[in-house]
Formats: structure tokens, sequence, C-alpha cells
């Protein structure tokens, strides 16, 4: 589907992150791009224009909204793309960028010009600068913003290749089903006895899977309905901070990460997650002196795009996921990972959900609840985790190459953490931001500066495995 095939009003998504947001957690998606030499800015403007004849969402604005009516995307009067550009010169340090960005996530945005700002930093050593990409959720979904953006880098002439890739891989994916008897032993039995052991095998499955998800959401919906928080890590008493702190971790090799899921299962995701999972648990331990959840709780996003659905607008729904932060074996913790992910791919939940707001508040957004709702669905997980697939190739924007791509997600609520994993030319890194608070200090540095450390720990255990066999 054509991105330019949008809905000219927001859909029941769309409404519930302008609901869901209040000043001291806004859903606010953000990105930051970092490139070796200056600009020139007369090719960044040509980038923007054609980022907003492409995308109209980003020269339009949310008006006129309704009990019944979902607000239009009306375009402003007299705005220009270059209204949304600010320009910065900064200190040439990782810990000022790190303070500037943390400072504008929390400046909310301009309702009567489009949602979106993109912030050119410049003062770096040798001529660097830095794009530093703020937008509102409300405008799209994790995929549909890492899409628009490429479109505007050299990436753009060759998305339309990609789109066609994904197609065929999904359907081939789809087809291609590995038999659970090794190849040895099938030439030893007739086919229809291959078939029959098929047959149970995937029966047996699909049972599973359907326990796992049945099991899963019985507990998510109960712990939804307790009406009170019942984490006690990374909460405290009071009005939200309004400070937050922004950091990145140091890059990871994709080729590691495999060496890793060789040894121990999972999938890349699982991995990573169970590597995000122990820096929770040592930061909890080692920092605040005590940890009291034994899982720790994630909003999982959950994509329900099809491969050839590019619409720029949200076709996402979500999940909690339950993380175990107690004393595991590497090897047992990303087999529970993996169980929880499992649970999730399996659930008719996030489906459900999804219509669920697309039939009510794509209809009729007057029947949004009181915003002590959503504070009370915002608190119940410790943060949000997303992976965002990016480049496999460096690619350039405005002539020049992109140097670090990193990307951020919205907290969740009070004391949570947002964590975003993205890859970019073969590695991975995770972007974070969080509260500013003295009962949990520089946990977003924290967990950040613990990432590679962690995940080379697990490497050596590994490797060690593996040599093993």
């Amino acid at each position: 589907m054509n991105p330019q095939q949008e809905i000219d009003h927001l859909n029941g998504v769309d409404t519930l992150f302008l609901k869901a947001e209040h000043s001291r957690r806004l859903m606010t998606v953000t990105s930051l791009w970092t490139f070796k030499t200056r600009l020139d800015s007369n090719l960044v403007y040509e980038a923007l224009e054609k980022l907003c004849e492409s995308y109209p969402r980003f020269s339009r604005v949310p008006r006129n909204e309704g009990f019944f009516k979902p607000a239009n995307w009306t375009v402003p009067v007299g705005w220009k793309p270059q209204d949304n550009v600010l320009l910065h010169i900064l200190d040439p340090t990782t810990t000022t960028l790190e303070k500037y960005c943390a400072e504008q996530v929390v400046v909310p945005f301009d309702y009567t010009k489009p949602l979106w700002e993109l912030h050119a930093i410049s003062g770096f050593d040798g001529d660097r600068c830095a794009f530093f990409w703020k937008a509102h959720h409300s405008l799209a979904d994790g995929e549909g913003f890492i899409r628009s953006l490429l479109s505007t880098t050299s990436l753009g002439s060759t998305l339309k290749k990609l789109e066609e890739q994904s197609i065929v891989n999904h359907k081939r994916n789809n087809k291609n089903t590995k038999s659970f008897l090794p190849r040895h032993i099938q030439q030893l039995l007739p086919s229809f006895v291959i078939q029959l052991l098929s047959l149970l095998w995937v029966s047996i499955w699909q049972i599973y899977l359907l326990c796992l998800a049945v099991s899963h959401d019985l507990y998510s919906s109960l712990i939804s309905v307790i009406p009170f928080v019942t984490r006690k890590d990374l909460y405290y008493e009071g009005l939200q901070s309004h400070e937050k702190e922004m950091a990145w971790s140091e890059d990871i090799s994709i080729k590691d990460i495999k060496l890793v899921r060789q040894a121990f299962g999972g999938t890349l995701n699982d991995v990573m997650l169970a590597v995000i999972t122990r820096c929770v648990k040592h930061y909890l331990e080692e920092v605040v002196g005590k940890r009291q959840d034994e899982y720790i709780k994630f909003i999982i996003p959950v994509s329900l795009r099809q491969p050839s659905d590019w619409r720029f607008c949200n076709v996402v729904s979500g999940a909690w996921g339950f993380f175990s932060m107690k004393d595991l074996c590497t090897k047992q913790l990303v087999q529970q990972v993996r169980t929880q992910m499992l649970a999730i791919k399996s659930s008719c939940g996030p489906w459900m959900l999804y219509k669920y707001f697309e039939r009510v508040l794509g209809k009729a957004p007057g029947l949004s609840p009181p915003l002590f709702i959503y504070d009370h669905f915002c608190d119940i997980p410790h943060g949000v985790f997303t992976n965002v697939p990016g480049p496999t190739v460096p690619i350039s924007f405005a002539g020049g190459e992109i140097q670090e791509y990193r990307t951020f997600p919205p907290q969740s609520g009070k004391g949570s953490i947002g964590i975003a994993l993205i890859s970019y030319c073969g590695k991975v890194s995770i972007g974070a931001i969080a509260d500013v608070h003295r009962t949990y200090p520089g946990v977003a540095e924290h967990i950040c500066d613990s990432f590679a450390q962690e995940f080379n720990f697990i490497l050596e255990e590994a490797k060690m495995e593996l040599s093993k066999k």
C-alpha cells in the first residue's frame, strides 16, 4: 500500500496517543543521527519538502475533533517545513548532546504547527554535526517513522524494492516449514508416517502455544484490573518527574549475537532482552541497593502491518512481557524470555486491543476514558522495549553519511524506562529515556553503559559452551 494513500483523519490508535499523554509523560518519538561533516542547508530543506510531500501528515495538524468525530489532519495556514527546524550549537561532548536531547524531549509540541521538529546541532570537533528528530506518536508507529525518514536518505530509491522483497520473504517463510525429524530418520520412514508424525507435532506445538498465550493473557488481565500499581521497582511516590535523562550504548556486532544464539537459542530480540533484563537487575541490586520485583514488565509493541502495508499511521498494538530478574543462568534466562515472546506472538490480545481502539476511539473519541485510567495502565509496566530494524549498509542524508543512528521510544509511565534496540550496518545498540529522580539516579545511563559489558560476558559464556560441542 502506498504511503500517500492515507486517511485524512486520526484512526483509533492515533487518537489513543493523543489522549494518553500528559505534560510529564509526552508521547514523543525521537531519533538521533550524527554526521562527520556539516550538511548543505539547501539539500536538507529539499529533503524535508520531499518528506512532507510523500507523507502529508508531516505537513498537517489534528483539528476539529468531536464526540463522535475523530480529528482531521488539516493543513495549517502559511506553514512551511523550515518553521519546524531549530538550530543549536553545543560543546563537543557526548554528555552535552545527551543532556540537550533530554531537555528537548520534554518540550511539548506547538499544535498550531505539524507535530514534529528537526534540531540541527553543530559545534562538534572536526565540523561534525547531529540531527535530533522529534515527532508525536499520533503521526505514526515506529515502522511508519523509520520508513518515512529513510525515504529522505540515499536508501529512498530502493525502498520499493525492499517492500517487494519483504513480501516475497514473508510468503517464503510461510511456506517453508522445517521438519522436526532429522533427515537420516526421515529416509527410514514411509512418507505417510512422516506426514502423520508432522501433523501430530504441529498439533502439539499449536496446543502448547495456545496454553502459553491463554496463561499470559489471563495474568495480564488480572494485574490490569488490580486498582493499585503492582510493581515496586522503578517507581516512586509523588508526581512524575518532568526532567528526563537520555543515553545510548556502545555498538554490538550482530555476528557476535549469532554466536550467543547458537549456544543458548532464541532470536536476536530474545538475547537482547535477556541482556537488558540483566542490566536492570544489576542496577537495582548494585546501585539502588535492593531489588523488590521478581520480574520486569515491559510493554512490547506488536506491529499488525502486512508486508505491503506502508501507510504512515499507527498500525500497532502491544502486550506486556514478564522477564525474570531471578538468579537464572544465561540459558535459562534466554529460554524464559523466549517463552514470553512466543506467548506474545501467539496471543490474540494485541489484535483485539487494536480493533477495540479502532472501533471506539476511531469512531467516538469522546468515549476516551479519563486521564487517571490511562495513568493506571501506563504505570503497570517498568518500561517499554521496542526493536527498530535499520539499514544494513551506510546511508546518507542531504549528501552526508550518517555515522550513528539511534532512536528512542516514549516512556510508558512514572519511573519507567523507554528502551529502543536499533540495528545499523551490522551492529546494534540501545537508546534509553527515563525520569531524573533521586530514588533511581542515572538509571538510563547505567543501563546503556552496562549493556555492552553484560553482553560481552554472555558472549564469553557462549564461546565456552560452543567449544564443548
